[in-house]
């Protein structure tokens, strides 16, 4: 499926379904010159062109489809029934397919079926709404209600799946995903929250054919010798910055699970960077981390089930970098596209706007991944900035028609200028990843 055809299909959501949600929904409950198709566009490209657009803003968006409307007859759109019909829009959207965008050309990648990283972000909403999405709790700063967004990125072709909404306090090991929908000869790559020896043990023994996994170790978790065993960690560990150590192991001593493990020495400084970090988020969560977990950070611990002849330890630090890749897309979600930012109290309108920019953000990533996920050297900042600017000209052509014509242009305008800089005394991972690098000089945390 080339981009104009996945476009194609958004225009068909956004033009033609959307009446049929906006019915059910009861967000348009009579004939207006606010149609669905007006309302939905108008808040989806009006908040990606600008986030923090104005209703006076949003109204002349309206123009655009030759639709006069005033603010205050935007302020009384944005109901409840209304953050429902957006909330349908936002899951259609993320059910368009875009599974066939090129594969990145990093032989290393290649070597997988697909490479699926996993994890969530939250957005945290007023209190006013903990009806509708229940926050996490556990702390006095924590709101009653906040939501989480689940996502899959495979970073060979660029494809995401979702995101899907849950409450916030749905446990990662509780993912909308399942395990098993991983394909034959894929690589899965997540953080800690979602570590669980059955989670791993599920999907290295899944039915059809071998799937890979690459995780740090989890503290407190127990790994034994093939005889039985419980390893002592602490007279495994490396003493020495850069030095690596990797032998075989099993995990869970029911399931003996077959690993690699592997042990690297990090910097003071990455060390320090690690526990700043534990340390705010123990403090998010009313916590106080333990001695053993703030000593652990000075060094790296990875099990994973792929080969050596796949992957030498080396790649295998290496990809694990890749799990930051998403961690990098929800901030440009929420940095750039403001997902988590609203300029309303109310909460209805909070709503509204919330999964709107959510639509376009789906809508965003889809252009991306297929202009220029196949390039290494991509940024996606520098080609989502260059696609805020030239976004509304999508819309038009929804409208206008010329659609083919439109997405052709804007492709070659995020194929131009949207490179990463190169860096020489810290390499980027497509750096790391592109092909004839010394993989022996690169022992990374």
């Amino acid at each position: 499926m080339n981009i104009t055809q996945v476009m194609e299909q958004y225009q068909s959501v956004l033009e033609e379904e959307v009446h049929d949600l906006a019915w059910e929904t009861k967000a348009v409950q009579r004939k207006s010159k606010i149609d669905a198709a007006t309302l939905a566009q108008m808040v989806i490209f009006g908040f990606w062109q600008n986030p923090e657009m104005p209703f006076s803003g949003l109204a002349q968006i309206c123009g655009r489809r030759e639709v006069q409307v005033t603010e205050a007859g935007i302020c009384q759109r944005l109901t409840s029934a209304c953050a429902e019909f957006f909330l349908r829009v936002l899951q259609r959207l993320v059910e368009v397919s875009v599974q066939q965008a090129e594969a990145v050309n990093l032989a290393l990648l290649k070597r997988f079926s697909a490479v699926i990283v996993e994890d969530s972000s939250t957005i945290t909403l007023p209190g006013e709404l903990a009806d509708r999405w229940r926050g996490c709790g556990g702390s006095q700063a924590a709101s009653p209600s906040a939501l989480k967004l689940f996502t899959w990125w495979n970073v060979l072709t660029g494809a995401v799946k979702g995101p899907y909404l849950t409450d916030a306090r749905t446990s990662d090991h509780h993912s909308p995903f399942a395990l098993e929908d991983l394909p034959v000869g894929a690589l899965y790559l997540a953080d800690l929250g979602f570590f669980a020896i059955e989670r791993l043990s599920r999907i290295a023994r899944a039915a059809g054919g071998k799937r890979y996994w690459i995780t740090r170790l989890r503290p407190h978790t127990h790994l034994y010798t093939r005889t039985g065993h419980r390893l002592d960690l602490v007279g495994l560990l490396p003493q020495q910055v850069g030095q690596v150590r990797e032998m075989g192991a099993v995990l869970g001593y029911q399931q003996r699970l077959a690993v690699r493990l592997i042990l690297l020495k990090v910097s003071d400084e990455v060390a320090k960077e690690r526990q700043e970090r534990i340390m705010e988020a123990a403090q998010k969560h009313g916590r106080v981390p333990s001695e053993e977990v703030l000593k652990m950070t000075h060094w790296t611990i990875v099990i994973t089930n792929v080969a050596h002849k796949l992957a030498t330890f080396d790649q295998i630090l290496v990809l694990m970098r890749l799990r930051w890749q998403i961690e990098r897309l929800f901030r440009l979600w929420k940095q750039d596209g403001k997902i988590d930012e609203w300029r309303s109290k109310k909460p209805s309108r909070i709503l509204c706007e919330c999964y709107g920019k959510l639509c376009a953000m789906v809508i965003q990533h889809s252009l991306l991944a297929q202009a220029c996920w196949f390039d290494p050297l991509h940024s996606f900042v520098k080609a989502a900035a260059a696609l805020r600017r030239e976004c509304n000209r999508i819309m038009v052509a929804f409208w206008e028609g010329n659609l083919e014509a439109t997405i052709a242009s804007l492709l070659r305008t995020l194929r131009s200028g949207c490179r990463l800089n190169h860096r020489d005394t810290h390499p980027s991972t497509s750096q790391l990843l592109s092909d004839g690098l010394d993989w022996k000089l690169v022992l990374l945390p």
